[in-house]
């Protein structure tokens, strides 16, 4: 009877020890399982379109950026690239961003390059080295929170302002533009519609402001006057492709390389044609300060 009583014990204690194995087995599987739904959410997740190969040395390249956003019309302005097939360059402020998430997500989705414009839209050559740092990094963060990921190579200074310290303290290169609409001063339609048909060149960077409606109303006369003229709309990296940028430095549009007109060296001179010299991209100089950019 007391065997009995043993081997019955024995044999609850192995079931016990049985259900525990069992339910951690259950336990480490369900786990398993749940990680590979997240991964497989997580892959089949919408991922920014690649870059596109355009030579605008060859095709007629324009690129239209947009400074201070996001907004409350920077959606329906992404409805009108959308419909014409264009892609844009959005310079965004950091504290602009959170508010706005799922519209920075879908520039990124819909191939548009998402920006750095500072975070509170400062004269960075009145701040302190931390200070510029600080404009910048926070813009960064809150831009690749917002976007899945995306982090900015190209920042614009806030009213074009810059020197060499400032631009060794933002590290990387600084875009101005070629157009300047002066949007956010007329706030006209009629007339940031005319200037932005009329005066880009092949290369060029226009500059607009998504957060006036005057501005946004106006792109999609301005996109179909554009492609009249032959233009390819072009984010600034695809308007560079082939050039490398340069950290610190200023560039307002692509220029086309200079042709070779040198003549031969006289007959019996073993020296040949001079090539071109070293340039400097864009513009080193900063602008005086305005209320634009």
């Amino acid at each position: 009877m007391q065997i009995s009583k043993y081997a019955a014990i024995g044999a609850g204690l192995l079931l016990l020890a049985g259900c525990s194995h069992a339910d951690k087995r259950q336990a480490r599987t369900a786990g398993q399982h749940a990680e590979l739904g997240s991964k497989a959410q997580a892959s089949r997740q919408p991922t920014p379109p690649p870059p596109r190969k355009i030579d605008c040395d060859q095709v007629k390249c324009v690129a239209l950026t947009f400074d201070d956003g996001p907004g409350p019309y920077t959606a329906g302005l992404l409805d009108t690239l959308k419909k014409n097939g264009a892609r844009a360059t959005f310079f965004m402020l950091g504290e602009n961003v959170g508010a706005h998430a799922a519209v920075v997500r879908r520039m990124a989705l819909e191939g548009h390059e998402l920006a750095n414009h500072s975070w509170s839209h400062p004269q960075l050559t009145g701040l302190s080295p931390a200070g510029v740092r600080s404009q910048i990094q926070r813009t960064q963060q809150a831009i690749a929170q917002a976007s899945g990921g995306v982090r900015p190579t190209l920042m614009r200074p806030p009213y074009g302002a810059t020197n060499k310290r400032v631009g060794h303290d933002i590290g990387m290169p600084l875009i101005l533009w070629s157009v300047d609409t002066l949007d956010w001063r007329y706030r006209d339609v009629a007339r940031d519609t005319r200037v932005g048909i009329k005066e880009p060149q092949p290369g060029g960077i226009v500059l607009y402001h998504d957060i006036h409606k005057a501005s946004v109303e106006s792109i999609p006369k301005v996109v179909d006057g554009l492609k009249k003229r032959g233009f390819t709309f072009v984010t600034v990296s695809e308007l560079f492709q082939g050039q490398k940028l340069t950290p610190g430095v200023t560039y307002t549009e692509r220029l086309k390389p200079a042709p070779v007109t040198a003549s031969p060296p006289p007959a019996g001179s073993s020296a040949g044609p001079a090539g071109p010299g070293p340039t400097r991209p864009g513009n080193p100089a900063s602008p005086a300060p305005s209320s634009t950019g």
